[in-house]
């Protein structure tokens, strides 16, 4: 973990555990890696009643400005320059 310390990355995408304390755990060691235009998608935000948990949780965090809950997989960005907003697809 350690050498997450000194990169950056554009895209993460979290898939997995399955387990609320677990994704939080991941979101919080592989926030330091974002920069402005970063994207995190996190896979099966619905799965149970854990992981939805966890997404809204992420979702709250101050450094996530912006959110799409696409139901099967959940993005978030971290644009300074954007309010904060949540957005949810229907299909």
């Amino acid at each position: 973990m350690k050498t997450l310390k000194h990169n950056s990355y554009d895209l993460i995408f979290f898939d997995g555990n399955h387990q609320k304390e677990a994704t939080i755990n991941y979101f919080e060691t592989l926030l330091q890696t974002a920069h402005n235009n970063s994207v995190f998608i996190f896979d099966d935000i619905y799965w149970s009643k854990g992981m939805t948990e966890a997404w809204e949780t992420i979702i709250q965090h101050p450094k996530i400005t912006v959110s799409i809950d696409a139901f099967f997989w959940g993005f978030i960005f971290f644009r300074k320059e954007q309010k904060k907003e949540h957005f949810v697809i229907k299909v």
